[in-house]
Formats: structure tokens, sequence, C-alpha cells
């Protein structure tokens, strides 16, 4: 996806999010949590950070998801949001061509007793090139925005002779890191996993080189809570 905040960044790093907050952003964010409940006493979360300038806060679903994106008036900020098989996508009608292809959040499935580092595996193994197979694990990333502890968050590390291959490669300059499509990249991805809400779905994050249009703490599986 198209970098949106902050494209002078060179290396694929989580967003802090802001620290404060104007007036008008706060009423704003309450005001769109009564939006999606429809009442002050089942209000859904506010949003984990402050939209772009120009932007504002709207809630989406699509695929059993529920999520919150940023309506901008900018035409180089004016992406709609849709779903396409199992995928969520983003498109800009001023200019759709995008860095890394359109798709932000895949919906997976998986056994309700299957453990999720396995269910991960058997999806991604296949996509795997020829010396990464085998040499791949399932593990928590180092970074990642999702603070939320009902929540599983994972990704496709390296491991072994390959990961010291990848290492070494990497220390001459960004080129594969490893894993396939699935694993780490120049821009952030991960799965993300909650049992909580769903024992059946998973999901595949693309979360970009910068802070998304989509709020990356606030995606819901399931109905909206009442």
């Amino acid at each position: 996806m198209p970098p949106k905040f902050g494209w002078f960044q060179s290396l694929p790093i989580f967003g802090t999010g802001v620290t404060a907050l104007s007036c008008a952003n706060v009423i704003g964010m309450a005001l769109l949590a009564f939006a999606v409940s429809g009442s002050t006493a089942t209000a859904a979360p506010l949003p984990s950070r402050a939209p772009g300038e120009g932007c504002t806060w709207r809630p989406f679903q699509a695929l059993g998801l529920r999520l919150l994106v940023q309506e901008c008036t900018a035409d180089w900020m004016h992406y709609v949001f849709s779903a396409n098989g199992d995928w969520i996508e983003e498109h800009r009608p001023s200019d759709d061509r995008t860095f890394g292809g359109h798709g932000i959040i895949r919906v997976l499935r998986k056994p309700a007793d299957m453990p999720i580092e396995q269910a991960i595996m058997e999806f991604a193994g296949s996509t795997l090139p020829a010396e990464a197979r085998g040499q791949c694990v399932v593990a928590a990333p180092e970074h990642t925005p999702i603070k939320d502890a009902r929540k599983i968050v994972l990704t496709l590390k390296p491991a072994g002779a390959y990961a010291r291959k990848i290492e070494a490669e990497m220390r001459k300059g960004p080129r594969d890191f490893g894993c396939g499509q699935y694993g780490a990249g120049l821009q952030d991805t991960y799965f993300e996993y909650h049992p909580n809400e769903s024992r059946t779905r998973f999901l595949f994050v693309v979360y970009g080189m910068d802070e998304p249009l989509f709020d990356e703490r606030n995606i819901g599986i399931g109905s909206v809570p009442q």
C-alpha cells in the first residue's frame, strides 16, 4: 500500500501514534463511538489515535469484521474500502497505483480445535520458497502495535542456518526478509487471532510502512457488541 503519513521513513517500524489529542478530536471520537453503538450505554471502543489531517474516523463492516477507517477529504488521501474475496481492500479513486497491493486485511479460517501456530504454518507453508521450507517458525513479532492481551499477534520468522543467511544478506541492504510473502517484509505484516471472538477465523494484517488508514488496535470479529 502507498505510504500515507511520513513516507520519508526508510525502515519498516510500527507507528507510535500521538501523545495528545485536541478537544475537537476527543469530541469527534466520542460522537463516533455513539454512532457505532447507537447509545452511550453500549459505546464501542474509541479510536486508538487521532485521524490524519483532513480525515475523520468512521465505522466499516465487511467479511464479518468491524473496523474504524479514515474518511479523508483530500484526493490524494481519500481511499474507498471494500471486500474482494477474503480480502478487505483500499482503493484511491484519484490514482489507484499503490505499493504492495490493495489488500489490507485477509480473513482466514481454521478448525476450532487447531492451534493457531499450526494453522498459520499450514496456510503459509505452501507459499514458502524452497530454501525456507522447514526453516521458518511462527513466533511473536519483536514489535507490534497491538497491546490487547485478548488478541494474539504472530509472524513467520527465519530460523537456523536460513536465518543466518538472511541476516548476512540484510547487512548488505534490505533484500529478502525471509519466509516468503507472509513473512516479514518492507511493509510490516502480522497474523492476528482473537480466540474470545472466534476460534475458527484469524487475520493476516498488512500494517504498511506508516500508520494505516484503519485503526489497527480496534479490529473486531463478529457483530457489533450490544
